[in-house]
């Protein structure tokens, strides 16, 4: 787990129900960070969810006086901007992929006994895996450039816990980088557990084989299924990116 920021922001020291309420979402997100087996969907839920509490936050007049005093706005507004871009293009991603998989699965649902070749549509797919591998890659590295502050406060602790969510997300939907999409029959073997490797390894198949073959509709319906969870999330996630970045330019400019 990558460190967080310390706890050591100047804001008062007498509780406030919506700063605890705060924390207590920081929490969760942390412990859903941690945790192996949650999902890609729960983490940007919860993030959405520190997000609701941020807004909340925001529209306190002592802590606006607050956060219009600390030296790092200006680099949580710089950083906000990569991240809207990241979310932005993520959900392009997504869509894109989850057109593909239409496709192909059009063509399984028109197809007799198995007569109709799906090649060509898988072959499509993959063009748009390997778009989308590049995307992703240039999103990591940008996603690097947002946090460069040292100064602790709520604010870059909230987009320090953005950025390990983000990084686990464009991790999933990159999928494995082992596999060469060589198109042979070799397989590689990985520990992923990535719906977008299984239907990958699925697909590989049936351009390796280059002729019709059994393909599991169950996989590609889940895949499909969990990109529409993701985008959906990532649409609310958005918006309150947006909001939580015009409040900040608000409370600086007053």
């Amino acid at each position: 787990m990558a460190s967080y920021h310390t706890r050591s922001y100047s804001f008062p020291s007498k509780s406030h129900p919506v700063s605890d309420e705060l924390d207590a979402s920081l929490c969760r997100l942390r412990s859903s960070q941690a945790a192996s087996t949650s999902s890609v969907t729960n983490k940007l839920t919860d993030l959405k969810d520190l997000y609701k509490c941020v807004d909340e936050f925001l529209q306190l007049p002592l802590n606006q006086k607050n956060v219009s005093q600390t030296q790092c706005v200006e680099e949580v507004l710089d950083g906000s901007l990569r991240l809207l871009d990241i979310c932005s293009t993520s959900r392009d991603v997504l869509v894109q992929s989850k057109e593909r998989l239409q496709d192909i699965q059009s063509v399984l649902r028109r197809r007799c006994s198995g007569e109709l070749n799906i090649t060509n549509e898988v072959a499509e797919y993959f063009k748009t895996r390997k778009t989308s591998k590049k995307i992703i890659k240039k999103c990591l590295k940008d996603i690097k450039e947002v946090d460069n502050t040292n100064e602790a406060t709520v604010l870059t602790e909230v987009q320090a816990m953005t950025i390990e969510v983000f990084k686990s997300m464009l991790s999933y939907i990159g999928g494995s980088q082992k596999s060469s999409w060589s198109f042979t029959k070799k397989k590689e073997t990985t520990t992923s557990t990535s719906e977008f490797d299984v239907v990958d390894a699925t697909l590989e198949l049936v351009i390796s084989q280059k002729k019709k073959a059994n393909v599991d509709m169950s996989q590609l319906v889940k895949l499909e299924s969990e990109i529409q969870e993701i985008d959906e999330v990532l649409e609310c996630l958005f918006r309150h990116l947006v909001k939580t970045r015009a409040t900040l330019l608000n409370v600086l400019s007053n």
